[in-house]
């Protein structure tokens, strides 16, 4: 094409269809760039839901069970899943050898699904911990009220012990002048 013809192509208007297809070439650019962003986002939410879960998961000091299929692909196959320490999933495979992936690793809506999966079995840990440490520490309050009420009672039978041998002391003193 020579350079009238090319201007005479810029000067001529566009056909209806190529509005239409480069109106949409443009929405289809602003809408990836924002699912990019989006994603970016929900990327960073993940991995601040993980790094929470670590922290909530140290004050337990346990394990707990997931099943494999809240994991996603590539992990869907594992036999038995368990979320430990570090938020860290750890499994066996079909042919029961050790795997161990970072749960940042996953996609955010495996992370998600983990997360529903893994938060009841937590809030069933914490409160059996805090059964057996209400039960342990109503114990300790006994025991140690027992503990008091032994030591004033030996206390008191030491005092009158004293104040009795001190009485006879006086006395005998008092009986021999």
């Amino acid at each position: 094409m020579n350079p009238e013809q090319e201007s005479q192509a810029k000067e001529q208007p566009e056909s209806k269809e190529g509005t239409v297809l480069l109106r949409e070439m443009r929405d289809i650019q602003s809408e990836a760039a924002q699912l990019a962003e989006i994603e970016e986002l929900e990327t960073e939410q993940a991995l601040k839901i993980v790094e929470s879960m670590k922290v909530l998961q140290a004050g337990i000091d346990s394990a707990i069970s997931i099943k494999p299929q809240a994991l996603g692909e590539p992990l869907i196959h594992l036999k038995q899943a368990i979320v430990g320490a570090d938020a860290v999933i750890i499994g066996l495979d079909n042919e029961g050898k050790p795997v161990s992936t970072p749960l940042s690793a996953l996609k955010p809506a495996d992370i998600l699904n983990v997360v529903n999966e893994w938060t009841p079995k937590l809030r069933e840990k914490i409160l059996a911990r805090k059964k057996e440490s209400e039960a342990r520490l109503y114990l300790m309050e006994k025991v140690l009220r027992e503990f008091k009420e032994g030591s004033a009672a030996i206390r008191d039978s030491r005092r009158q012990f004293r104040e009795s041998v001190e009485s006879d002391l006086v006395r005998d003193s008092l009986d021999k002048e």
